[in-house]
């Protein structure tokens, strides 16, 4: 009997959802949607269609393997075309309010941009090429997405790579530049991109819809959130309705419709088309459900879709944002080190006092030794010394030098010391070993004229050498002065030799500083400073930096979990605001993630670097993708952006 009511209610319901103008299945008896309109397009092959809207009047733009792109509006009368064979598009609102269309030209085998645009003086609409660009395979799909102020676009061959292009405008011609390439196996038929979530949607059958983040600068973090055991066998045909906030799409003979906040097993809408039509290309304009029938050229109006299956839990959680995070831009960046993977680490800023515009930038090639650049990157030597990881510079008082640089070996455990002529001629003075696991941070103290080296071991121990430099010192030594336990992790660290302060990052609890006066007579211990909260300081915390100015400065920290720096005040107790490094569009140079180590000064080193430079390592290195490098931010960025003139002066 129960059984009975069950089946009772099922019919009841169906009955009620679908209404009349349906056809019954025989076997399954489940109803199955008829479309109120049919409309004849022509002999057009329309493979996509998405819908615009221009000056406030609604469009349904199609991809047509016969005649191009085709604007029609929703009775199917064109608007206004253009030639080509077109399989598949993707739409984005300009800041003039008109459109751009990307669009794969089979016939031409290019990616072609277009504006859709009023043509002048009449109340009609036309297609403006904006760019071109030949490609290497044919397109299964395409979609836009917005970030921040850029517009981002991305490709997927049939082959099953992809691609992620930065569009540059330009008056004569927009120039696509290549980010970074993506790669999802074959299969792919479609793409959609959340521009709340940032995260990009793709269609893979069987495998089923993946998502992955938009944004270059972040993990891929690929998952699947709907699997193809859920789907069937023939699915895709995404569409994100934005103002509904929900995912349409197509699998086997229904259309369906999830809520982006809750991808699960079960859509919150779906429609089973009868199969007579096979529908491709679903979309909602007006309450109405749109769609193309593959293979009969024709355009089908469904009965208006209940509104209230569209209201229920349609609220999107976004990608959490902090506003206060200001973005400045890099200037110049160095060229990539030799190797892929995680290579790149630590920078160290020499500064030429008689000529400042020729001073150097030591950095660490974690994978083969230490390179120096220019300040306009480029790489002018590389000394082959092994897997050196942090590198440091202090002035020493020497007839024939100006300074020197430390850095810590994982190779054979110890220290390589460099010495910098005042011409900026670096000569390599040799290795010490030093009675270390694995050394890992490393920072340079100065006191009377002494020098120290602090220096961290992966057994969470921070330990202080002393640097004794003979007259000829390349026959300097090393010896161990202090060991200090730490509770887990450090790597970043720098000393305030004017105020004798150490600082260092335990990269999953916060920075840490220490009295060197009172260290020396065994009276202090560390003090933390700043915890990591997720906001200011996401672990882990990496680099750490001192922009010093007179009596005053402010101490830098890279917040590696947030892909963000935070400045402090010099002795590390007021919180002052924190900054990323974003692309910039200008100069074709992407913005900086993950990034361990940094180095900074205050130093004037010319025109493009008046209030000094900071030097960042950037872990992922985009536009295009390449080995990682470091970038180079003027430090009146960094001023303007957060306004530390008034802050210094409060």
């Amino acid at each position: 009997m129960n059984k009975l009511r069950f089946i009772f209610a099922i019919t009841l319901c169906i009955s009620l959802f679908y209404g009349c103008g349906h056809e019954v299945d025989s076997v399954l008896r489940i109803k199955k949607a008829l479309p109120q309109q049919v409309i004849s397009l022509g002999a057009i092959e329309a493979e996509q269609m998405l819908p615009v809207q221009v000056d406030g009047e609604d469009y349904l733009l199609l991809a047509s393997e016969r005649r191009g792109l085709i604007l029609i509006n929703p009775f199917g009368e064109i608007i206004a075309a253009q030639e080509g064979r077109v399989e598949r598009l993707a739409v984005q609102a300009l800041p003039n309010k008109n459109l751009m269309v990307a669009s794969y030209d089979e016939g031409q085998a290019q990616l072609n941009l277009h504006e859709i645009r009023p043509t002048e003086g009449e109340r009609k609409l036309d297609f403006r090429l904006l760019s071109s660009q030949k490609m290497h395979a044919s397109q299964s799909a395409l979609c836009f997405s917005h970030q921040e102020e850029r517009t981002h676009l991305f490709t997927i061959g049939e082959d099953g790579i992809g691609y992620e292009y930065l569009l540059l405008p330009a008056q004569q011609q927009w120039q696509l530049q290549e980010m970074r390439p993506l790669y999802f196996g074959e299969q792919i038929n479609a793409c959609a991109v959340n521009s709340k979530t940032q995260h990009l949607l793709v269609s893979q059958p069987p495998i089923g819809i993946l998502s992955l983040n938009a944004n270059a600068e972040k993990d891929e973090q690929r998952e699947l959130v709907l699997s193809g055991q859920w789907l069937g066998e023939d699915f895709g045909n995404l569409w994100l309705d934005t103002q509904n906030e929900s995912l349409w799409l197509t699998a086997d003979d229904q259309v369906r419709r999830y809520s982006l906040n809750s991808l699960k097993e079960e859509p919150d809408w779906h429609l089973h088309i009868d199969e007579s039509h096979t529908v491709i290309s679903p979309l909602l304009l007006n309450g109405q459900l749109f769609a193309l029938d593959d293979g009969r050229d024709q355009l089908l109006i469904f009965d208006q879709v209940d509104s209230d299956s569209l209201s229920s839990d349609l609220s999107v959680t976004a990608t959490e944002s902090d506003n206060s995070i200001v973005s400045v831009f890099a200037r110049n960046q160095t060229e990539p080190v030799q190797l892929l993977g995680d290579a790149a680490d630590d920078p160290a800023i020499w500064v030429n006092k008689s000529r400042p515009q020729n001073s150097l930038i030591l950095a660490t090639d974690k994978k083969s030794g230490l390179n120096v650049y220019d300040l306009s990157g480029k790489l002018l030597e590389h000394f082959p010394v092994g897997r050196v990881n942090n590198v440091d510079i202090r002035s020493i008082d020497h007839p024939l030098y100006s300074a020197v640089a430390a850095a810590s070996n994982r190779s054979i455990p110890g220290v390589n010391l460099f010495a910098i002529t005042f011409e900026g001629r670096i000569e390599h003075l040799g290795l010490r070993t030093i009675d270390l696991q694995d050394p890992y941070g490393l920072c340079l103290q100065k006191t009377d004229n002494r020098l120290f080296a602090w220096i961290s071991d992966k057994d969470a121990a921070l330990h202080q050498f002393a640097i004794e430099l003979d007259l000829i010192p390349s026959e300097f030594s090393l010896k161990e002065e202090a060991e200090m336990a730490v509770n887990s992790q450090v790597e970043g660290c720098v000393v305030d030799d004017e105020r004798q302060t150490l600082f260092f990052a335990e990269e999953d609890r916060g920075i840490w500083s220490l009295d060197l006066v009172k260290q020396r007579s065994g009276e202090s211990q560390p003090r933390l400073l700043a915890e990591v909260d997720g906001k200011i300081l996401a672990d882990d915390v990496e680099g750490l930096a001192l922009y010093l100015m007179e009596d005053s400065g402010y101490l830098i920290a890279s917040s590696q979990g947030n892909d963000s720096y935070a400045l402090f005040s010099r002795d590390g107790g007021t919180f002052v605001g924190h900054f990323r490094v974003d692309v910039n569009m200008y100069t074709a140079i992407d913005g900086s993630s993950e990034t361990d180590g940094l180095d900074v000064t205050s130093a004037n080193l010319g025109p493009e670097y008046p209030m000094g430079l900071l030097v960042i390592q950037d872990g992922r290195n985009r536009l295009p993708n390449a080995p990682q490098n470091f970038k180079l931010v003027g430090w009146d960025s960094v001023n303007e952006a957060l306004s530390l003139k008034t802050l210094a002066k409060k």
